[in-house]
């Protein structure tokens, strides 16, 4: 008799029996064979209760779907069935052994298709009764080589849809959970593929072939294995889809529905994992009953599987081996010698025992790693590999340097031995991004630490602070390996403090910042209350004080006044910019101007209702826009020229580049506003380039990563560079500067293309690499430093660039205004009329003609 195992989300009925309250037998679908040798006669549906055996089945009904059209082709009452006393009830054709209901010949359809057990009658389901979800119990979704049916998803909890034709041999194979009536409901990861057995026990071992590597088989079941075995030299284990039988280890971790196994005998392979994670699907129990407990010695039986959390196939899935029902985890006796050894002493990751590589995360693969025969396993050199071989293993580092501050969930980075083996780590003490010209060092030493729930102290660190040891748990999330601390001491302090910028040099410097404000918008009640939480304030306070109040700020991710409100018609950025030019006045800065142009509704992307835009604050005491023409508007593509008298000049003033070409749908369009300051033209194009949604994780199961929005970035900046070139084409010697945030790396394609380094020589230089390569970088994401925004700028402008300044103030703490820091910029122009010729007392001219002022000594002829 198979005991009840099954966990799900629905309730269960409740039995009295002599007073006492029991749960009723849990009924689930437990095996289907829609695709059967010929004209289909041996189609079937097996419901189980779990082996209790003779359990009523009224007020269910078995629901058949089609998945192209969403709608109930089939409804069967179950009113008046009752399982056998194995525990099994079946509804299939004439022929099927062990039958208790029949349907015709072709009665379930192959597929793209599911079977649902629902609360209620047939009369509920009449044919074309679309999906639903109301009085659902189990669903199993299935075809035969078929596309997924994305209207049959809702159905299913987790797991996607099964493939009975994924061996090639449909004709012979049915669908069976595994271990037999295992797993949750409404979710198809413990199903497999077997020789139909309705009616009776699933024996399903995959597609019966023998992994190589493996030790000997009986066919069905692999006894002898340790965990290492199980885990092997690889991202996904050798023995997958296999049954296994007593593999012992000591229990490191309880979960709510599962437990973690670590055995003390390492193989002294460092390339396979010594734990492993076990799926009970419910509070993890011995077979005896008993609560597991950190520390007992057990031995698991079930079915090994490769876990893709939340069904991402773009990410590494994680070793388990699913025993639900407690009935795969016995206790191994006091005396027994199994395992040598009770206590399980964490790795270090470190220098005192197991040092990460620092330069590359995968460089042996080309597509998906998982089932990839180019693949090459190497965890020595490959950070992706490394991690996956210490898998659900208890680990320790040491002199933990955080380098970035914790996220919205509570997750923060770390490199071992304060950063002493590390490379890349910035003066800061933050890593970054470094491109070493023969590769690009994304930083594979970089350790995420799972702080949610531990201490308020550590979720509110700053790059620099100190943990003396994290040890933990090394499992794998959402696109990252990560260390699952069961408590964290208060890290040591950072020290660091946010910079403030060097004073403005001088009256003929023109100073010029870009900043990404993050979704600034006046409007308190659309979600984020920048007002109240004193955001404005913040960034008012930054650009007076830590800025030095530039005379022109290019402003990114500045929302309408009403912010995210949807649907209300409002696209103006006045209230929003008029509330941060005050705020900048009473935070001690110069009261600014400010210009942009509102965009059509819905069109830049961003937060759905925000109207995101690129905006200018300029001092109007110190520079102003060139008398040129009107402002543009949002649909009508500025123009540049050369006047009269062969200065730069455009269409409107300020105006968008190509709003209407394809590469800005749904995203911000580029601002070029011309800038008079000292007598001279400064042309600035403000950017905000499509964002990287659809990025895979550099930890991820696809290599080389996807970088996401890369080709529509490389559109952005062909049209941008295509200004550029016609700017320069009228005035060879025109200063510009393309400043903002471009979501991309410099050198990457995109940017690339932007500076026109894909085709030739640049036409723009980024100042940024006028920086150590560690200092270049103004944002940090996932524990890496990097550069996202940018200053280009052609030759001529950068013949009088004075400084360049990465103001470091938000991105690196946890108090934050924005989560990107500016770029300030100063250059010197001169002015055209007030420019100074000096002369020696001998009347000779002075080598250093052509400045503002003259040496003290020097006579000054004012031209």
């Amino acid at each position: 008799m198979k005991p009840s195992v099954l966990t799900g989300a629905s309730a269960l009925a409740v039995l009295l029996v002599g007073g006492l309250a029991q749960a009723a037998p849990q009924i689930a679908i437990n095996e289907l064979d829609s695709d059967t040798d010929g004209v289909d006669t041996a189609e079937f549906v097996e419901l189980t209760d779990g082996g209790a055996g003779n359990t009523a089945l009224d007020g269910r009904v078995l629901v058949f779907y089609n998945g192209r059209t969403g709608e109930s082709y089939a409804a069967h009452d179950l009113d008046g069935a009752v399982t056998s006393t194995a525990g099994y009830y079946v509804l299939g054709n004439a022929g099927v052994t062990g039958v208790a209901a029949t349907f015709g010949s072709n009665g379930l359809q192959n597929g793209q298709d599911a079977v649902a057990l629902y609360a209620g009658d047939a009369s509920d389901f009449p044919r074309g009764t679309p999906v639903t979800t109301a009085g659902l119990i189990d669903a199993v979704v299935y075809g035969t080589g078929d596309t997924d049916a994305d209207v049959l998803a809702p159905l299913l909890i987790a797991g996607s849809q099964l493939d009975e034709d994924a061996t090639g041999n449909k004709d012979n194979q049915s669908l069976q959970r595994v271990p037999d009536s295992g797993g949750h409901l409404r979710d198809t990861r413990a199903f497999a593929l077997g020789a139909p057995t309705p009616g009776a026990a699933n024996m399903a071992v995959g597609d019966g072939s023998s992994p190589d590597d493996t030790p000997p088989s009986d066919g069905q079941t692999l006894t002898g294995l340790r965990i290492h075995d199980v885990q092997g030299a690889a991202q996904a284990s050798p023995v997958r889809d296999r049954n296994v039988a007593r593999v012992p280890g000591i229990v490191t971790v309880v979960g709510t529905n599962s437990i973690t196994i670590q055995d003390p005998d390492a193989d002294n392979d460092p390339a396979t994992s010594e734990a492993v994670k076990v799926f009970t699907g419910d509070a993890p129990r011995a077979v005896d009953g008993s609560t597991l407990a950190v520390g007992d010695a057990v031995s698991v039986s079930g079915r090994v599987t490769e876990y893709f959390a939340g069904n991402d196939r773009q990410s590494l899935p994680v070793t388990e081996i699913t025993a639900t029902g407690g009935q795969g985890i016995a206790r191994l006796p006091a005396a027994s010698s199994v395992l040598s050894s009770r206590t399980v002493t964490p790795v270090v990751i470190g220098a005192n025992g197991r040092r990460p590589p620092t330069e590359i995360i995968e460089d042996d693969a080309s597509g998906n790693v998982i089932d990839n025969d180019s693949y090459v396993f190497d965890p020595s050199e490959d950070g992706l590999d490394f991690y996956e071989t210490l898998e659900s293993m208890q680990v320790r580092v040491a002199d933990a340097q955080v380098v970035s501050p914790a996220n919205r969930f509570g997750e923060l980075y770390v490199v071992a031995d304060n950063g002493a083996h590390a490379t890349g780590i910035n003066a800061r003490g933050g890593i970054t991004i470094v491109d070493q010209t023969s590769r690009i060092d994304y930083n594979p030493e970089r350790i995420q630490i799972e702080t949610a729930g531990l201490t308020d102290t550590a979720s509110a660190v700053n790059v620099g602070a100190h943990f003396d040891t994290i040890t933990g748990t090394l499992g794998y999330a959402f696109g990252q390996f990560e260390i699952r601390p069961v408590d964290l001491a208060a890290p040591a302090p950072s020290g660091l403090d946010p910079e403030t910028a060097d004073a403005l040099i001088g009256d003929d410097v023109l100073s010029l910042a870009s900043y990404n404000v993050e979704n600034l918008d006046p409007n308190d009640d659309d979600g984020d209350a920048d007002i109240a939480n004193g955001k404005f304030a913040a960034i008012a306070r930054q650009i007076a004080g830590r800025l030095k109040g530039p005379d022109i700020v290019a402003l990114q991710e500045v929302q309408d006044n009403t912010g995210s409100a949807r649907g209300d018609g409002v696209t103006s950025a006045d209230a929003t910019l008029s509330r941060l030019a005050d705020a900048i006045v009473a935070a001690g800065g110069p009261r600014y101007a400010f210009t942009e142009i509102a965009p059509v509704a819905g069109s830049n992307g961003g937060q759905p209702g925000g109207n995101i835009r690129v905006a200018y604050l300029y001092n109007p005491a110190r520079v102003a826009l060139a008398d040129v023409g009107a402002k543009g508007d949002a649909t009508t593509a500025v123009d540049v020229a050369a006047n009269e008298a062969g200065a730069l000049t455009l269409s409107a003033n300020p105006g968008r580049i190509q709003p209407l070409d394809s590469a800005f749908a749904n995203s911000r369009k580029p601002l070029a506003a011309l800038f008079v300051f000292n007598g001279q033209r400064v042309l600035v194009i403000d950017n905000h380039f499509t964002s990287k949604g659809g990025s895979t994780s550099l930890f991820g199961a696809i290599q080389p990563p996807i970088n996401g929005g890369a080709d529509k970035r490389t559109r952005q900046a062909a049209l941008v560079n295509a200004f550029i070139d016609k700017a320069q084409a009228a005035v060879p010697d025109a200063r510009i500067a393309v400043v903002g945030d471009f979501n991309e790396f410099n050198f990457n394609p995109p940017l690339l293309t932007l500076t026109g380094a894909d085709t030739g020589t640049p036409v723009v230089s980024d100042l940024l690499n006028t920086l150590t390569p560690a200092a270049r970088y103004t944002y940090v994401f996932q524990g890496n430093s990097q550069a996202l925004d940018h200053a280009f700028v052609t030759p001529a402008l950068k013949q009088t660039l004075r400084q360049i300044d990465v103001v470091h103030v938000n991105a690196e703490f946890a108090e934050q205004a924005s989560d990107h820091d500016p770029i300030r910029l100063q250059f010197e122009l001169q002015g055209a009329q007030t420019r100074a010729t000096c002369y020696l007392p001998n009347g000779r001219m002075f080598p250093g003609n052509g400045r503002a002022t003259c040496p003290p000594g020097l006579v000054k002829f004012d031209q």
